[in-house]
């Protein structure tokens, strides 16, 4: 497996209010073995929520579609092209298939290296409680 190249974006240490929205802004960009720079960012909780309601029950309950879903709802851009968040099912089809199987591995690679395993429930508490 050939290894992922990362560039890091986050700004100087901040007071806690700021830290905020440092986190809430803080990318990463991954590289693809097809070429292109996927920039990911953290979803925030409402959107992960959406995400889950967007889903619908059945698909939901199915925790190996949700933990191969999650990491594709931090794509923010795929090089330099700003990626909208994802509010329908028609949507995340799309983005999967543009991502393919070189965007989604270096997705599937950046998301727990650089965030931590979003489907990862003591991980998204201790997120929650930060």
């Amino acid at each position: 497996m050939e290894s992922l190249k990362v560039t890091l974006h986050e700004a100087a240490e901040a007071v806690p209010s700021q830290q905020v929205t440092r986190d809430a802004n803080f990318t990463v960009t991954v590289d693809a073995s097809d070429g292109r720079k996927i920039t990911l960012r953290k979803p925030g909780v409402l959107a992960q929520f959406k995400m889950i309601e967007m889903l619908g029950n059945e698909a939901a309950s199915n925790q190996v579609f949700v933990n191969m879903v999650l990491p594709v709802m931090f794509v923010a851009a795929i090089d330099g092209e700003e990626i909208s968040r994802i509010t329908t099912r028609i949507q995340l089809d799309a983005l999967i298939q543009r991502l393919d199987d070189a965007g989604v591995e270096a997705v599937m690679m950046g998301v727990p290296m650089h965030f931590g395993s979003p489907a990862d429930p003591a991980a998204t508490k201790a997120a929650v409680k930060n």
